[in-house]
């Protein structure tokens, strides 16, 4: 199907917790099913979509500081923690009839293949829904530094940070009910406010390549094709 929303190819970054449900870490099988049902829907809109997946349910859980396992061990045990979301989500996408593929930073064994930019454009192109694990293949970045680093990579429309707050705002909302939403912010004042919705490296590439980003509650039914399709939801930033 040939989409007519403005963003026809996305990069959804998805924090591990949306996988978790109400217990905050581990996995929770209807919170995944409804996070691929989401993604299912804009799928079948014609959109192009990678995904961007954090570990935080899984790491969070069993914190590796409590392990007394180094820094640079715990940035790898976060980047596999990708992989074993990545997987859970590729099964709900295939449970709700898109075909999806795992794609891996790094060399995890026959099961996952191997990032190639090619090869991610191919299976895109194809209709598959691409999920990108183990963030930039690094330690010491984040896994919104990996969704920028792809979206340039795949040439993205767009990055959607999918969140559980309607947008960006100037302090956290659900703490403080005075908090002040943007529906629109540059990424300079992003910086200069440290609002934190992304890191810094990240809102520098977008900024950079120009790949506007769009901060959503994904949780809230039919979000996210909407903004796909051109609708004003949640924040852009640009």
């Amino acid at each position: 199907m040939e989409t007519t929303g403005p963003y026809r190819r996305a990069v959804l970054k998805i924090s591990g917790e949306a996988l978790a449900g109400e217990h905050g870490f581990g996995l929770d099988r209807g919170k995944i099913d409804w996070v691929a049902g989401q993604i299912a829907r804009a799928a079948r809109d014609g959109h192009e979509l990678g995904i961007v997946i954090g570990g935080g349910n899984i790491l969070r859980g069993v914190s590796s500081d409590s392990l007394g396992v180094p820094p640079l061990v715990g940035d790898h045990m976060g980047m596999i923690a990708t992989l074993l979301n990545a997987l859970a989500l590729r099964a709900a996408l295939e449970r709700a009839g898109v075909s999806a593929r795992c794609l891996s930073a790094f060399p995890v064994g026959a099961f996952m293949e191997v990032f190639g930019m090619e090869k991610a454009l191919s299976y895109l192109s194809q209709g598959f829904v691409v999920i990108f694990g183990g963030g930039t293949g690094n330690p010491c970045f984040t896994t919104d530094s990996a969704a920028a680093l792809r979206a340039v990579e795949i040439d993205a429309h767009v990055v959607v940070k999918a969140t559980q707050v309607p947008g960006v705002f100037d302090k956290d909302p659900k703490k403080y009910p005075d908090a002040v939403f943007f529906p629109s912010i540059s990424p300079q004042e992003v910086l200069e406010k440290r609002l934190g919705v992304m890191d810094a490296t990240s809102i520098e590439i977008l900024s950079r390549k120009k790949i506007p980003t769009i901060v959503l509650d994904l949780h809230e039914d039919g979000n996210l094709v909407r903004a796909l399709n051109g609708e004003k939801i949640g924040t852009t930033i640009a």
